[in-house]
């Protein structure tokens, strides 16, 4: 290659690392498989390494992790939290043991394999016992302060007892455990809401959710691996591993002291073949020197310690014939394109189609009709394309393009600045969305109007009958038991439903008109706030932005939401029809509840659990996740967490079964 297009090489590697990095760290997306990154992260150090003068000075092999995030303290790490060097070869590992072993030759040295969670790496410091901070990674120099996320959804030791004053640090991953991810992809499934790609994903989406009262059902969990403080002088990683279950965290299961290259691949191979069926996605093996004091004296790079090197699995992969692509319309109007191919199994299912994620994506991965493409499963759950074979490509194999027009009505599509997605602006005659909106209206947790399913839109939309949701309350009644399938009693049934819809509180009326970024938190947040649609929709952005968890990006999607006029019309038109439009002022400004907190476990007869939380909150109360000194009253209900109920009684905190709680209520 000539040095001009070298450089252009490098630039190329840097500049795709970068957006890729930014998608990961930053919007929780993984649009290549970890291999495939670490694959062009290798391209680029050889390069660099036989080019130096044309290394970029934003070269992604000098950064740690991630860039810290807006909306968050930034806090600097006492000691950086660096990466780890990672191979995929059986070789590479070896060559490792032996450099370690020469560097020691008269000395024994033995090594600790632990699984390689796939998750977010935390700083937790404490102080006299008690928590005080916890940071994500970041660029390893610094990170985001995530201690009120953590609170939320983490449950850890919040007071530590029988421990010296000194401050202490223990690092660690946070991740979700496959059995709640795979749990709430199924609630998501039967709201009609997509997938999620990954537990890994959704942990990171997790500790930066910029509405934290809306993630504290996400329940995470957490590994500890490291512990550094002047009062803990561990021997060995072993040591500081036992330690660490002493203190009372989770530590890294089946981790194993290994003697040399052949036992560590013994168990890179035993882990392997088992990893299924650990509670939690591991994605490699983390070989440590065990004993610190060799640790210390192999030192570090500027990236990564000398003494520990992570083996990494290959992703399982399959390859089949691209038979095309079409492109999705969602209920919010953005366009997604999606890979159709010969169907093959992988993962233990068959796969025939996968997402492409959006334009960029697509243009990337430059496919053309009858390529073979190179799929894998992101987290065993969802299907993606991560490569195609360009050595059997045909000759006349026609190149997929993103297209510039609607699927479904064919006005032209939009992109905004700065946004990678394309949408369509039809929103007043662009039926998918309009069934779309339609949909998220009647759902349960909005209007609840059971008897207003996918064909009963359809039927609707087709006889135009309605336009938006504010023409479901003015449906004649002769029109509808006019439509195919429709009789009397279901007709009546229908308009009922419609009709009882009207008694639904202000916050869920908000909910459901479908603005973007506003779920059910955010929804009742801002219905509590402003009481009434006509006090928000006089709402200022500085107004807005003082909301607790509500950044700009929120903001700035109710803003375009209230001034647009088609919405407008349909609000005023809503109104009319008598949707409650406002919250019934409270008969005592001081709440019987105001600034106590809850923890609820188990399951109760008179209500549920989501129920039960709203009770709570609607007088004024919180609920948190997890049992700590914060915690004024323990709701317990049958079934009870037993590790939960114990700690409740072992801190004196009230515990209220079902009778009394409903007697409080009252």
């Amino acid at each position: 290659m000539k040095p001009s297009d070298i450089s252009k090489e490098i630039k190329r590697l840097v500049d795709l690392i970068g957006y890729y990095n930014e998608c990961y760290f930053q919007k929780g997306i993984s649009e290549i498989s970890d291999y495939a990154y670490d694959q062009l992260l290798e391209q680029l150090t050889r390069l660099e390494e036989a080019h130096p003068h044309l290394k970029c000075s934003n070269s992604p092999t000098e950064v740690v992790g991630e860039q810290p995030s807006k909306g968050f303290e930034v806090v600097y790490h006492q000691t950086p939290m660096r990466s780890l060097a990672k191979t995929y070869s059986e070789i590479e590992v070896m060559q490792f043991v032996e450099r370690v072993k020469k560097m020691f030759p008269n000395e024994t040295v033995d090594f600790v394999c632990e699984p390689k969670i796939d998750g977010v790496a935390l700083s937790i410091l404490y102080e006299k016992g008690r928590l005080v901070r916890v940071v994500t990674r970041g660029d390893g120099e610094k990170g985001d302060d995530v201690t009120r996320h953590v609170a939320q959804c983490l449950p850890l030791p919040q007071n530590i007892r029988g421990v010296p004053s000194d401050p202490f640090e223990v690092r660690g991953e946070a991740f979700m455990s496959k059995a709640v991810f795979k749990a709430l992809n199924r609630a998501r499934k039967a709201k009609g809401e997509p997938l999620w790609a990954n537990p890994r994903n959704i942990t990171a989406g997790t500790l930066k959710a910029l509405d934290v009262e809306g993630v504290k059902d996400r329940q995470l969990a957490f590994y500890g691996y490291g512990l550094y403080g002047s009062s803990y002088t561990c021997p060995t990683q072993q040591a500081a591993l036992a330690v660490l279950a002493a203190l009372g965290f989770s530590v890294p299961p089946t981790y194993k002291v290994c003697r040399n290259g052949m036992e560590i691949m013994e168990y890179v191979r035993y882990c392997a073949w088992h990893k299924k069926d650990l509670p939690v996605e591991v994605d490699g093996i983390v070989i440590k020197v065990n004993t610190l004091d060799q640790q210390d004296r192999m030192g570090t790079t500027a990236k990564s310690p000398r003494w520990a090197i992570a083996y990494k699995y290959q992703p399982e992969s399959a390859s089949s014939i691209l038979e095309g692509v079409t492109f999705q319309l969602g209920r919010t109007g953005i366009v997604t394109p999606v890979a159709h191919f010969t169907p093959v199994p992988l993962a233990g299912t068959m796969v025939r189609r996968a997402s492409l994620y959006n334009a960029d994506a697509l243009a990337r991965l430059d496919l053309c009709l009858g390529d073979t493409v190179f799929i894998e499963k992101g987290g065993e759950i969802i299907p993606k394309v991560v490569g195609v074979d360009r050595a059997r490509r045909h000759r006349d194999g026609q190149p997929i393009r993103f297209i510039s027009s609607c699927p479904a009505c064919g006005t032209l599509l939009h992109r905004a600045a700065g946004v990678v997605a394309y949408y369509c602006p039809n929103k007043q005659h662009c039926l998918p969305q309009l069934k779309g909106t339609l949909l998220h209206f009647a759902h349960r947790k909005a209007m609840d109007i059971d008897t207003l399913g996918p064909k009963t839109v359809d039927a609707l939309l087709e006889a135009k009958l309605v336009q938006t949701a504010a023409d479901l309350y003015t449906l004649p009644y002769d029109a509808v038991n006019g439509l195919e399938g429709f009789q009397t009693l279901s007709t009546q049934k229908l308009l009922a439903h419609i009709q009882a819809s009207k008694t639904r509180p202000f916050d869920r009326v908000l909910f459901a008109l479908g603005i973007q970024h506003v779920g059910e938190t955010v929804a009742r947040k801002l219905a509590l706030h402003f009481r009434s649609m006509e006090r928000l929709q006089e709402a200022t952005e500085e107004e807005l932005l003082q909301l607790p968890d509500i950044g700009e990006k929120i903001v700035q999607s109710i803003l375009g939401y209230l001034q647009d006029p088609y919405q407008q019309t349909m609000l005023h038109a809503l109104q009319a029809a008598g949707v409650q439009f406002a919250l019934p002022e409270p008969v005592d400004t001081l709440l019987p509840f105001a600034s106590k907190n809850f923890v609820i476990s188990g399951t109760f007869q008179k209500f549920t659990r989501e129920e039960c939380t709203k009770l709570i909150e609607e007088a004024g109360g919180r609920v948190l996740p997890a049992v700590s000194t914060k915690v004024d009253y323990f709701v317990a209900g049958t079934k009870v967490g037993p590790s939960k109920l114990a700690k409740a009684m072992e801190w004196g905190i009230p515990i209220l079964e079902e009778v009394e709680f409903i007697k409080m209520m009252a």
